[in-house]
């Protein structure tokens, strides 16, 4: 590898880090600034949606987990792609697309891809343990 192809690896993994540290500090996001103009994110079985959707989401899982955090266990990165494996943890005291707050703790494993270019992330495809989140909340039954 060439000490080129390094620096780019390297700053892959620093925007896996910095993506999520971001939308941390913004309590939505993600941040303009970090990405592309044609940012596209596929959240789990959603639809892909551009930057201005994604915040949009993003403000309401703020609103229904006040204290949410991402917690970055892995980044593996290459000259254009990182990928994240981190676990969202948060206490749901908010309404959450139809569900009443229940104020449980929940812990949310997820794998996020993001694909760069030119310094800026220009594609989000995350998978959540939605069905997890959901039996934590007390929604689905456990087992």
């Amino acid at each position: 590898m060439t000490a080129t192809e390094a620096a780019s690896v390297e700053t892959s993994h620093a925007m896996g880090r910095r993506f999520f540290a971001e939308q941390d500090r913004l309590r939505g996001g993600p941040a303009t600034g970090l990405c592309a103009p044609e940012y596209r994110a596929v959240l789990g079985g959603n639809p892909p949606m551009d930057r201005s959707a994604h915040e949009g989401f993003a403000l309401a899982f703020y609103g229904a987990f006040p204290d949410m955090h991402h917690d970055i266990e892995e980044i593996i990165a290459t000259e254009d792609r990182a990928v994240v494996r981190l676990v969202i943890h948060g206490t749901h005291n908010g309404g959450f697309f139809g569900i009443p707050a229940t104020g449980r703790p929940v812990a949310i494993a997820a794998n996020i891809i993001l694909h760069l270019s030119g310094g800026k992330v220009t594609t989000l495809k995350a998978v959540f343990d939605e069905a997890g989140m959901l039996r934590q909340m007390g929604v689905l039954p456990s087992g």
